[in-house]
């Protein structure tokens, strides 16, 4: 069922698309909306980051958490524009930075 689930998320395929190696398309989309509307997707991916928080020795529940925005120009004054070689002429693109 995970494995039909997983298919349908990766590929983008309709439901009624999934191949025959996988049970029945509306069985699939029923366990799939089931598990959705319980959480069971939220509390596995929980579980899946406390355990990989483990492995690498940590703590399993962050103790903070740090969120950071910054602001990013969106223009850039005509002599810091780029060139765009497809078009040949001046492009919106930041300067090249080494």
């Amino acid at each position: 069922m995970v494995n039909a689930i997983f298919y349908v998320t990766k590929t983008g395929c309709q439901w009624r698309m999934l191949p025959n190696d996988f049970p029945a398309w509306f069985t699939v989309y029923y366990y799939f909306k089931k598990w959705n509307t319980e959480g069971v997707w939220e509390k596995v991916l929980d579980l899946l980051n406390k355990q990989g928080r483990v492995t690498q020795g940590r703590n399993p529940n962050p103790s903070f958490g740090i969120i950071d925005s910054q602001s990013v120009k969106t223009q850039y004054s005509s002599d810091e524009r780029g060139i765009d070689g497809g078009k040949k002429g001046e492009g919106s693109q930041a300067p090249y930075c080494h």
